[in-house]
């Protein structure tokens, strides 16, 4: 009887620990649900981002005033076009260069012949373009950001036919 009075508190002190272990159980499976949450948000977030900028990219592939040899850089803002993409498209002119001695060319009017070189700016060039597509950020550092740069090329106008 004596040893059974000195251990009296034991079930006490056991199930406090208990409780104690599942608190700090929950706690950490409530975080972990929590962090999971967010970063599946982060993650629509940037996606959300990259294929804005992707789309402004390939819009702009579309757009014939970026594809002019020797010109400056020209910059535009996707929002108001039809297009309505949250971004800004930067097209930069890289350079020209001769199209390789073997090259076949079909003409506008069907034909196919060798490309000729040495008529002005005409055929035998392909000029070379720089799109850098940038999904425009409303609250930075909050807003996600995504850039898309891609290269382009454009053949020079038939010396022949004029196109």
């Amino acid at each position: 009887m004596n040893t059974l009075r000195n251990e009296r508190g034991i079930v006490m002190i056991a199930a406090l620990g208990i409780v104690v272990a599942l608190a700090g159980l929950s706690l950490v499976v409530t975080s972990s649900g929590q962090m999971s949450t967010l970063t599946g948000a982060l993650s629509a977030q940037a996606s959300r981002a990259f294929y804005a900028a992707d789309g402004g990219a390939y819009y702009a592939l579309g757009e014939q005033a970026n594809f002019v040899p020797d010109m400056a850089d020209r910059a535009t803002d996707h929002s108001g076009t039809s297009a309505n993409l949250d971004t800004t498209v930067t097209a930069s002119y890289l350079n020209s260069r001769a199209l390789p001695g073997n090259l076949l060319i079909r003409t506008t009017d069907g034909k196919i012949r060798p490309a000729q070189f040495g008529q002005g700016e005409g055929l035998g060039k392909m000029y070379h373009f720089r799109l850098d597509s940038l999904k425009n950020t409303a609250n930075v550092g909050l807003d996600p950001m995504a850039r898309v740069q891609m290269q382009a090329a454009k053949p020079g106008p038939c010396a022949d036919c004029g196109s």
